[in-house]
């Protein structure tokens, strides 16, 4: 009862078309989440993420949950999720990906969660980082650890929104730092992101992360930019 007067007064709308949600729908309407854009890369290895680090840096394996297009309804969900103070959507995204990849064995020997960090200014004027849901997601359905201090973002960059992939490629690779690592020795971390364009931020990541003796890195992203 009290769910229908909080429904009545307090409606929810879809975040991919803008139409209002029935109380039994969450996030998305039943339309939209039938015509989510699924790459299906996590069922095949090699795949278009994993190919984006090929002959760059040695990954384990990657992949994306959904395609990402321009004025499409992903590119909608990640606009609310980073600029409309929608942090719900990247749980919500994370724990129907966990779904589909508790039926590969491509999380079993992973070890820890590093979500690619924000810088702090960002951070503080967001009021949060999008990726943090999605590894809460993940914590939550596999029983990993997240760590979120291993790597820092140590240059502030503005918004890549506005930029084409070419404008992308040239700007200046964003500068992370590499904490106490004594702690990940040989162990196989997943990086994770929101989406995954160039790959040079992904890139720079992983490469900090083989520093560590015996370590492996794999890779996930809720969205793959065609």
């Amino acid at each position: 009862m009290l769910q229908d007067v909080l429904h009545l007064f307090l409606p929810h709308y879809c975040c991919g078309c803008s139409t209002l949600l029935l109380q039994q729908e969450d996030l998305l309407c039943v339309s939209c989440r039938t015509f989510l854009p699924f790459t299906d890369q996590h069922c095949h290895t090699p795949n278009e993420a994993l190919n984006k680090f090929y002959g760059k840096v040695k990954i384990n394996h990657a992949s994306c949950m959904l395609y990402y297009t321009k004025e499409g309804i992903v590119s909608r969900l990640l606009h609310q999720l980073k600029y409309n103070n929608q942090p719900k959507i990247s749980y919500t995204l994370g724990r129907m990906y966990a779904e589909l990849l508790a039926e590969t064995a491509h999380l079993d020997t992973v070890d820890y969660l590093i979500p690619v960090p924000m810088h702090k200014r960002k951070q503080r004027q967001r009021g949060y980082n999008q990726v943090d849901g999605f590894a809460d997601a993940l914590a939550y359905y596999f029983g990993i650890p997240v760590n979120r201090t291993l790597l820092t973002k140590i240059t502030h960059t503005p918004s890549q929104t506005t930029k084409t992939f070419q404008e992308r490629i040239k700007t200046k690779i964003t500068t992370f730092y590499l904490g106490d690592s004594s702690s990940f020795i040989g162990k196989h971390l997943l990086l994770l992101d929101d989406i995954l364009t160039t790959g040079s931020t992904l890139e720079t990541c992983a490469k900090l992360l083989l520093q560590i003796p015996g370590c492996k890195v794999s890779i996930l992203c809720l969205a793959y930019t065609k």
